[in-house]
């Protein structure tokens, strides 16, 4: 089998084709962290997460690496701290809280 570089065989792309997946890949990243950024802006280490939602730190890293962290995930985290969690939904003439 011959080595074929990536250059070699990846698709042509447009210029706008490339922009689309650069703002698809931020996009994914942005889902990906959103566990780990509320962690982290709560000053929370992966260890002191796994005490709260009584699970492995092992699991805590599981859970931050999914692209869509469960919502009572989230929930819990943010009760445990002293929050409360919201959903809105915005739409041009109105804004509805959908319930938890």
């Amino acid at each position: 089998m011959t080595d074929i570089k990536y250059s070699e065989w990846r698709p042509k792309l447009t210029l706008e084709e490339e922009r689309e997946v650069a703002a698809g890949v931020i996009a994914l990243k942005n889902r990906i962290s959103l566990l780990k950024d509320l962690r982290e802006q709560l000053g929370l280490s992966q260890l002191e997460l796994s005490d709260i939602l009584e699970t492995t730190q092992s699991n805590v890293s599981k859970m931050e690496a999914k692209a869509d962290p469960r919502l009572s995930v989230i929930r819990k985290l943010v009760e445990h701290q002293g929050g409360r969690l919201k959903i809105v939904a915005e739409f041009p003439d109105k804004e509805l809280e959908l319930p938890l």
